[in-house]
């Protein structure tokens, strides 16, 4: 059972608060929003474009629009969690040719550099400017969405600091499966291609059936679902720059339009026509 602690919605920024008492698998869902992710309790590993990382309370995990994640549970205890969503254009104003605001949440290689640790969040206060945040979505006021913008400025300029020195140093102190970087990378530049368990083992000098164990370990998907995913996820690009839907079928690999059509459903829940028009 979940409860809502605290709720904002607007078209382009969206704030929530959440317990959940005992969780359950979370159905893997795509968005076309940023996330930031704070977590405070549970037992959990969330996974990132092949990178596993495990929590601690006061975390706080930084995803685009390109990362596919999933969260595995790894027992009952309680969950509690808030996070942010936004669109690049709710901050576009106030970028400059000088200075991009999500140029390192942008710029990452998939799946590196996602996780800022408590002490940092606490060390940058962004644990204030977040509460702060939470403070002014009570306020009614007319000004209250202007303050509620320039404190997520505030925040998002402190969280390019931080990942411009992670950028030198954090990355070493992550261990990463050399082997499923290279898969995954794979992947992503051929999802045109036809890809298949075969084909991956001819290349990677991997048993495939070893290869499906370490890529569910290390990324909480199948090789299939991986695979699908993506396409589905680089096929909405293609929907929204105005191609039609059956070319970005076949654009993304997909061998035949109804193949397309039932996955991009039960991904999204919408056929590409409503998802293009939502």
């Amino acid at each position: 059972m979940s409860t809502q602690i605290q709720r904002y919605i607007s078209k382009q920024f969206s704030m929530e608060h959440k317990v959940t008492d005992s969780p359950k698998e979370i159905k893997t869902h795509l968005h076309d929003r940023y996330e930031l992710f704070y977590f405070i309790s549970g037992d959990l590993t969330y996974y990132i474009e092949g990178q596993a990382y495990t929590l601690s309370p006061n975390d706080i995990v930084i995803t685009n629009s390109r990362e596919l994640h999933r969260i595995v549970f790894n027992s009952k205890a309680c969950y509690e969690r808030k996070y942010i969503q936004f669109k690049p254009e709710y901050i576009s104003a106030f970028q400059t040719d000088d200075y991009n605001m999500l140029y390192h949440i942008e710029n990452r290689k998939l799946g590196y550099c996602n996780k800022i640790p408590a002490e940092e969040v606490f060390a940058y206060k962004i644990n204030e400017l977040w509460e702060r945040i939470e403070q002014t979505t009570q306020d009614s006021s007319p000004e209250s969405p202007i303050m509620m913008k320039a404190i997520f400025i505030q925040m998002l300029i402190t969280i390019n600091k931080i990942f411009s020195k992670y950028n030198h140093t954090y990355t070493d102190r992550h261990k990463y499966d050399e082997k499923i970087v290279a898969i995954l990378d794979y992947i992503n530049k051929n999802l045109e291609e036809k890809i298949s368990l075969d084909r991956l083992q001819q290349k990677f000098y991997v048993n495939k059936y070893y290869l499906c164990h370490i890529f569910k370990l290390n990324t909480g998907f199948t090789v299939i679902e991986y695979i699908t995913y993506k396409r589905i996820m680089s096929a909405i690009e293609l929907l929204m720059s105005g191609m039609p839907a059956i070319d970005a079928a076949h654009a993304v690999g997909f061998g035949d339009y109804s193949t397309f059509y039932k996955a991009f459903r039960n991904i999204t829940g919408f056929s590409p026509k409503q998802y293009y028009r939502k």
